[in-house]
């Protein structure tokens, strides 16, 4: 008796096994295709670009969450310490997002700073007789720096059949710069209506680059409490690390439950600190 009951209950668990490998087999489309759309958009918000460049997106996403378990892994490894785990995977989860932020704020900001130039040669160009395009052709050629790469693009999208308004729209939604859009307007205007474009281009510029020097002063003026937020942010941190290093005990807060929930406020209370003090001196005109 005990063998065909030994014998049934093989039996159900190798269909067990069957139907759960059914079942999943039958789903692993569905989950496949769930995850690709999942990576695709966490790539996508990680870079903050177009649907263009999906398929590059995906990858660096698939490679971001790979990195982020093999971090987790390491750390446990060589430390066996799940707080320890939960951080570094944290800051290697956040990190690249990071990155690309800092990267396209500082394109953003060089694209700014090269607009003004940039307009005035168009203005000249267009008061020397020259057409727009051939304007945009001579400004392609001598920027070096992204704004002449994104009108290279423009130019690009022109010769493959885009309109100039297409064109120029297209470029205003990639580098996501707000003053950009009055150059987008004053070039619509004047490619509709026509009219002597190169008086409004150089007004244009001359504004912008008098909002760039306000900036700057607001900048220098900001100095001193930007410096001061990341100073009070650090000094816990800095003076956390000498004491635990001079005194034994402070290991007590990376191993004990009451520990984790001091460190787990002083995080919070220094981010919100940071995050306030950045907010104040953080002036948008």
């Amino acid at each position: 008796m005990k063998n065909w009951q030994f014998l049934g209950f093989l039996l159900a668990a190798a269909g067990f096994v069957v139907l759960s490998g059914w079942l999943v087999y039958s789903r692993m489309g569905a989950w496949r295709d769930k995850s690709n759309v999942y990576l695709r958009g966490r790539g996508l918000r990680i870079l903050g670009i177009s649907e263009f460049h999906a398929q590059k997106a995906l990858t660096l996403a698939t490679g971001h969450v790979a990195m982020v378990v093999v971090a987790g892994i390491i750390t446990y490894l060589i430390a066996r310490n799940w707080l320890l785990v939960v951080v570094v995977c944290g800051a290697v989860y956040f990190l690249p997002a990071r990155y690309f932020a800092w990267q396209r704020k500082k394109r953003r900001e060089r694209i700014e700073a090269e607009l003004p130039d940039a307009l005035l040669f168009i203005a000249s160009a267009l008061r020397a007789g020259s057409a727009l395009s051939v304007a945009l052709q001579i400004l392609v050629r001598d920027q070096k720096g992204p704004l002449g790469d994104e009108f290279a693009i423009v130019l690009k999208e022109q010769r493959i059949g885009l309109s100039f308004d297409d064109a120029v729209q297209n470029m205003a939604r990639r580098i996501q710069i707000p003053d950009f859009m009055l150059v987008v307007v004053a070039l619509r205007v004047a490619k509709e209506v026509g009219g002597n474009l190169s008086e409004p281009l150089q007004l244009l510029a001359e504004t912008l680059r008098k909002k760039a020097m306000l900036e700057g002063r607001i900048k220098a003026l900001t100095a001193q409490g930007r410096i001061q937020g990341l100073v009070m942010t650090m000094f816990p941190v800095v003076l956390g690390g000498i004491l635990y290093l001079m005194q034994p005990t402070m290991h007590l807060l990376f191993v004990t439950p009451i520990g984790w929930g001091v460190l787990a406020v002083m995080i919070v209370m220094l981010t919100l600190g940071y995050m306030s003090i950045k907010k104040i001196v953080a002036i948008d005109i």
